[in-house]
């Protein structure tokens, strides 16, 4: 198995579920949710960490700050989720997230 092209995928269907919200189009999301369970049969799972807290200790996400850093830093938006797949029970992480953080 490519795990490299099946990043490529779970990446792909990560920007299309995001428009998919923007364009609010029920035949595509149909599609879109049959293509996500495809990658979780292929033992990829996608999160998307948007509006939780951020701090630098957190190592699944690489983030961009937008603004003044404060103590009360958000996730505001994700150009990449965070990618897992699971190996004896164990969450490994495969892709870290591209977040934008700022403040609240």
């Amino acid at each position: 198995m490519n795990g490299q092209l099946w990043l490529k995928m779970a990446n792909l269907v990560f920007d299309l579920n995001k428009k998919i919200a923007r364009d609010n189009n029920t035949q595509v999301e149909r599609i879109k949710t049959k293509m996500e369970q495809v990658l979780e049969e292929a033992g990829f799972f996608l999160y998307n960490p948007t509006g939780e807290k951020y701090a630098e200790t957190r190592t699944d996400v690489e983030a961009n700050i937008s603004g003044e850093v404060s103590a009360d830093m958000y996730i505001t938006d994700v150009i990449k989720p965070v990618v897992y797949t699971e190996e004896n029970g164990m969450k490994i992480l495969l892709q870290k997230g591209i977040v934008i953080v700022s403040g609240k």
